[in-house]
């Protein structure tokens, strides 16, 4: 697949680029996370901490200024009388914090058992909501937000009245989370008291638990060469818990070092730090109790180290030229080639069949495969794709490939033609990724006519901005895969491509609430910039830019593929079919009419769509030249765990290397003179031994250093940087003619 094919076509910068080799080996490329506190991921010791640190740890307290921050947030989601009755709560519970001085556990007892009418000041009604994805985002926000307190959201009939007239049912009621133990009557088990849930809650809430208040454990996982998925499940096996006690913010790539922060339910920090002497290509550390679970979507966003072999030219100012440009101008924000799959059929295809309600061609697609795919998984494919053998297909499928094994399982129950309910027994998450892909595959087409019809540098009347400062665009609102399987997250490998799926439904719902067209006036007085442009992924509630760009743009990319868009009419639609005849997608030919189907599961209706920024400008974009000897040098790139070897190794040597240097002190000078040439020849050796190629013969390489927010795929910014495709077609044409030049520069071998 080229990039052509999905869009991605044009560029911001002028400047001439540098091809590089990306990935020659996996340490080539590091990740690391930030956390939305901007605290980077990174390994830095192994070892537990002490019972008595452990202890000391607590939860954030609140603040006036954190009560400030998280209301304004709020407001953009539930509005600004939601969010006064949110600032109520929390002022309530920091007078509470204030005037409450450290206790002993009959003091707390005493406190919790104060009466109904203390608990009745801390817990608020919200005004009601009416919208569903409103109130998703709500529940969300609350449970998720690392400003808040612990707080408990629940469901609740309320006395209000809505604007019709008509009594309004139910109402969110927000109140501490704190103390939900055995006994107490909170949420839907109200009314159970001292019944089996409240016995399950005081075995969970027993005070025994080293953490204290703090019942997850908190650690940073450096793996190597595996993805995040595979890592968990190792661990989970080594001591026995399920892999729902694992908290994350999203997965990371599988070709290359990573460190990301993982939450474990109410386990020690000493029996992981047991682990690592056992674990390979994985090291856990820097522990620390927290009082909350890592919930995906949960970062700000990734550190990225990179570095690029082999590059074409060891000018110093053309690649000083190119960082500095895309540094000033950004890059277009396009969806990379690992959002649309690794196989032989892009998954933007699959998602335009699913919408058109083309059952039966969705199913031949999803089982074609790929065409690096195993011989064995090729031949079981071809089972059912050439024979129509169900049974025989399913049995030699492995396991891994999740989507084609519930295909075959729901046609061995349901029938050969039952397509449609095959494609239903695929898990929502994974067939929504298809989905996901077409919307992905539009905005890339948009995104460059939008570059092509007015350029990359300046807004224009009719765009699309975010008025607030709105969570960073994503890119899909569908949770991320939780089954590990192999192939599909091969299809979506990438930090940015699961953590996109990751996006909080707390931040999709305050962009479509912020979205403001850009008018004449604000234009000419200098209002809004480039970066602040968005294009919306289409949904059934976001509005497109008024411009020629805009409305009309969308209907032909989504009639060439004879997918109809929310609120486009059947006139509209052969329009724009007419218009696009031209050839804009894969499509050979649009369809007169559109094709409407009533299966909510596979409607663009059904998706409430996001916007996305136009172009990401990184601030932080750093680059070193490095010249390197062998075209597989190892430690160009050092990562956290070879650094603390480094240093332990270090540690554990001083004091034999102490009791040297006193030795030495204390010897004849005859000795000491002896010594000294030692070390004489010790420095001729690392000197000659550095000088192992002339200059001119040493490879060059470069390593770039930036941070994307979660959305941003690297292989975008490196491509706007090289002006080269990141395909895998072209990378594996560049490693061979490395290798060619490599070889043709190799002394012969005597006879």
């Amino acid at each position: 697949m080229e990039e052509r094919e999905v869009g991605i076509e044009e560029y911001t910068t002028a400047t001439s680029g540098f091809t590089g080799i990306l990935k020659h080996r996996y340490n080539d490329f590091q990740v690391s996370e930030v956390d939305l506190a901007g605290c980077t991921a990174r390994l830095t010791s192994t070892d537990a901490p002490s019972l008595v640190d452990t202890a000391a740890a607590a939860p954030a307290a609140l603040t006036t200024e954190s009560i400030a921050e998280v209301t304004e947030a709020f407001a953009g989601i539930a509005g600004p009388d939601n969010a006064a009755q949110l600032q109520k709560l929390l002022h309530s519970i920091l007078q509470q914090q204030s005037s409450t001085p450290p206790a002993a556990d009959a003091q707390a007892t005493d406190a919790a058992s104060s009466g109904a009418s203390q608990q009745q000041e801390l817990e608020v009604d919200l005004l009601p909501v009416q919208d569903k994805e409103t109130r998703k985002a709500i529940h969300q926000f609350l449970k998720t937000d690392p400003r808040l307190p612990s707080l408990q959201t629940d469901t609740v009939a309320g006395e209000a009245v809505a604007e019709d007239g008509q009594a309004v049912h139910n109402v969110i009621r927000i109140r501490p989370a704190a103390g939900r133990g055995a006994g107490q009557n909170t949420g839907r088990y109200k009314g159970q008291q001292g019944g089996k849930k409240g016995g399950k809650r005081a075995w969970r809430d027993e005070p025994s638990w080293e953490g204290g208040a703090n019942k997850h454990l908190k650690f940073v996982m450096l793996k190597e060469n595996m993805d995040t998925q595979a890592a968990l499940t190792i661990i989970s096996r080594m001591i026995h818990c399920h892999m729902k006690s694992f908290g994350f913010a999203g997965t990371k790539d599988k070709r290359g070092i990573t460190t990301q922060f993982v939450t474990l339910w109410k386990t020690p920090a000493a029996k992981l730090a047991a682990l690592n002497p056992r674990l390979r290509g994985i090291k856990l550390g820097n522990f620390e109790y927290a009082s909350a679970h890592l919930q995906l979507g949960q970062l700000k966003g990734n550190q990225f180290k990179i570095l690029m072999r082999e590059v074409s030219t060891d000018d110093l100012q053309q690649i000083a030229s190119a960082v500095a440009e895309v540094c000033e101008k950004g890059f277009i924000n396009y969806f990379g080639l690992q959002r649309f799959g690794t196989g032989s059929v892009p998954t933007h295809r699959v998602g335009a069949a699913l919408l058109r309600g083309k059952w039966k061609e969705a199913v031949q697609l999803i089982m074609q495969g790929g065409d690096g795919e195993r011989q064995e998984f090729r031949e079981a494919r071809a089972l059912f794709t050439e024979k129509g053998d169900i049974q025989g297909a399913l049995k030699a499928l492995p396991g891994f490939l999740i989507a084609e094994r519930a295909i075959l399982q729901a046609l061995a129950k349901s029938g050969p033609n039952s397509y449609l309910s095959a494609l239903q027994a695929i898990p929502r998450t994974l067939r929504s990724m298809y989905m996901h892909a077409w919307q992905s595959f539009v905005w890339n087409r948009a995104a460059s006519e939008r570059i092509r019809r007015h350029g990359a540098d300046k807004v224009v009347a009719g765009d699309l901005v975010l008025l607030q400062d709105a969570a960073p665009a994503a890119s899909r609102q569908v949770e991320a895969v939780a089954e590990p399987q192999q192939q599909q997250q091969e299809e979506i490998e990438g930090v940015e491509a699961d953590e996109a799926d990751a996006a909080e439904a707390a931040s999709a719902a305050s962009r479509l609430a912020a979205v403001h067209i850009v008018t004449e006036a604000e234009v000419a007085e200098g209002r809004f910039s480039i970066q602040d442009v968005v294009l919306p992924l289409p949904g059934g509630r976001v509005q497109y830019p008024q411009h020629n760009a805009g409305w009309k743009l969308y209907c032909q990319l989504a009639a060439a593929d004879g997918v109809l868009l929310p609120g486009m009419t059947q006139e509209e639609f052969a329009t724009a079919a007419e218009a696009a005849a031209g050839g804009t997608s894969e499509a050979k030919q649009p369809t007169a009419a559109a094709a409407i189907h009533n299966v909510r599961d596979f409607q663009l209706a059904g998706l409430s769509g996001d916007y996305r920024k136009l172009l990401h400008v990184p601030t932080d974009l750093g680059h070193t030249v490095v010249k390197y000897s062998h075209r597989d040098q190892d430690d160009l790139l050092p990562s956290d765990w070879s650094e603390l070897q480094d240093s332990q190794q270090k540690q554990q040597k001083r004091p034999k290397r102490d009791a040297q240097q006193q030795e030495q002190q204390t010897a004849s000078a005859d000795a000491a003179g002896g010594a000294a040439a030692v070390d004489s020849v010790r420095d001729t050796v690392g000197a000659e031994g550095s000088r192992s190629e002339p200059i001119e013969q040493l490879h060059c390489g470069v390593v770039l250093e930036f941070m994307l927010p979660p959305s941003c795929y690297a292989t975008m910014l490196i491509r706007e940087l090289t002006k080269s495709s990141t395909s895998k077609a072209s990378h594996r044409e560049l490693t061979k003619s490395s290798a060619s030049k490599t070889a043709d520069h190799q002394p012969l071998a005597d006879n």
